[in-house]
């Protein structure tokens, strides 16, 4: 971007060199070269502006503009060879044309690719203001040689001015449709009238003129050269407005990126210093989620088993099934078994033990008793319903050996079953299976098996004799 506002310093320079260069060839300047110098020295000033030379220029096929140094060497010579007896208006308004062009070919490029937002828009302008600049130093040469040598040399010459003319029109206006700087109305305006119709009504004789016909006038010549000289300064002007306008974006554009590459350079400074620490604590804490991973496992490990535990626990209390469906929320509702085994147990004299024995060792009896029975209950299907004091209640009894000391009772039946309550539950049996059990294991004879007459009990052991016995449980 900022080589393009120099390539454009330098095309504005080249311009007025241009400029001065037809006044002093042409009949209308002054006849020494004096007053070139100080226009050749601001064109030099505006090459050593730009250090920074375009690496594509380094292969145009034209060697004279592959470098700087090139270019002003190629200038240089020309410079010396100018002579206003032998040069011509035409050459040298080509010379100039030759290297303006090249270097406004390249800026429109360059402006393409800039991406600079508003910015784009100013140099789009500059870049047709300097060409309407162009135009119109090529427009002022081609009117004053006219008067000057009272025609055109050929029809080529009437056909470039009026190009020209024509391409000033189309970039002038297109230029005020992206800039608030280019004057729309700039004819229009009171302080342009008077130059704006003298120029229009040169334009229109040489329009209407033939070719033949002399129309040699010094004094028109001054004329025209002094308006269009106006008109010219108006662009150059216009010129340096709209490169200090880019010049100020571009560099507003640059303190900002400055100011964050500043930031972006102390963050990344802060992050560098902090590193070590931050590799610390980030070592700590992977130290710290291992450790807490490991007390994580042993927990779940842990948890695991007490709930291992528990379920033992609530198995004991409670038949499997139900246990389950409590487990996961659901309701249990009461049950019916139409066929269930129910066996109570007692301790023979169990009163009289009572008496004889202490608490403690009667608490180590039972314990002793009940812990035998609940080891044998593991080995089959049953479930032990409850234990009070001497009697032991389970159902759905298999073959079981039980001490000799232990009265045992035995009745099948059907019976309801369902849990009791909600604070320690308790899985109970009821209905006249139940009943008649417990009546039997209070009032059948000791050493004998009570059977209710409706049903027939199997014998649990080859060694256990059945005996029947009318009912008595009235």
């Amino acid at each position: 971007m900022q080589r393009a506002l120099f390539i454009g310093r330098i095309i504005f320079h080249i311009q007025k060199e241009r400029d001065m260069s037809i006044l002093y060839i042409s009949k209308i300047g002054p006849g020494t070269k004096s007053f070139l110098i100080a226009e050749y020295d601001k064109t030099d000033d505006a090459f050593s502006e730009m250090w920074d030379w375009p690496l594509e220029f380094a292969t145009n096929p034209n060697k004279n503009f592959r470098t700087k140094k090139n270019l002003l060497k190629y200038i240089n010579e020309h410079r010396v060879a100018l002579d206003s007896d032998n040069s011509r208006v035409f050459d040298e308004i080509q010379f100039y044309l030759d290297i303006v062009d090249f270097l406004m070919e390249w800026m429109v490029d360059n402006i393409k690719d800039s991406g600079f937002g508003d910015t784009w828009k100013t140099l789009v302008v500059f870049q047709k203001i300097t060409r309407c600049t162009l135009d119109s130093g090529a427009e002022r040469a081609y009117g004053a040689m006219f008067y000057a040598q009272g025609n055109f040399p050929s029809d080529a010459f009437y056909d470039f001015y009026f190009r020209r003319l024509a391409r000033f029109t189309y970039s002038y206006k297109s230029a005020t449709y992206y800039s608030d700087l280019v004057d729309p109305l700039l004819d229009e305006r009171t302080d342009q009238k008077v130059y704006t119709e003298a120029i229009r009504n040169l334009r229109y004789e040489i329009r209407r003129s033939n070719f033949t016909a002399d129309y040699t006038s010094l004094e028109k010549a001054q004329v025209y050269f002094d308006n269009a000289t106006f008109r010219i300064d108006y662009l150059y002007r216009l010129q340096d407005m709209l490169a200090d306008r880019v010049a100020r974006r571009i560099n507003t554009t640059i303190r900002i990126y400055n100011m964050e590459i500043i930031i972006y350079s102390v963050v990344a400074s802060v992050i560098i210093a902090a590193f070590p620490v931050i590799v610390y604590f980030l070592e700590k804490l992977t130290s710290s989620m291992q450790a807490y991973s490991k007390i994580l496992v042993k927990a779940s490990t842990n948890l695991n088993e007490e709930k291992s535990r528990t379920d033992s626990l609530i198995y004991q209390m409670l038949p499997k099934s139900v246990a389950d469906r409590l487990k996961r929320n659901s309701k249990v509702e009461s049950e019916f078994f139409k066929s269930a085994t129910v066996m109570f147990t007692s301790i023979v004299s169990f009163t009289q033990l009572s008496i004889e024995y202490t608490p403690m060792d009667l608490v180590e009896l039972l314990n002793a008793l009940y812990t035998t029975m609940d080891s044998r209950l593991e080995k089959h299907d049953v479930y032990k319903v409850e234990t009070i004091n001497d009697t032991y209640m389970i159902n759905k009894i298999s073959t079981i050996d039980l001490p000799t000391y232990v009265s045992c009772v035995l009745y099948a039946g059907s019976v309801s079953a369902g849990i009791v309550g909600t604070v320690m539950l308790r899985y109970c049996l009821f209905g006249d299976t139940v009943n008649i059990a417990s009546r039997m294991r209070s009032c059948g004879l000791r050493n004998k098996q009570d059977t209710y007459q409706r049903f027939n009990i199997q014998k649990p052991q080859e060694n256990w004799e059945l005996q029947h016995k009318e009912s008595r449980l009235n």
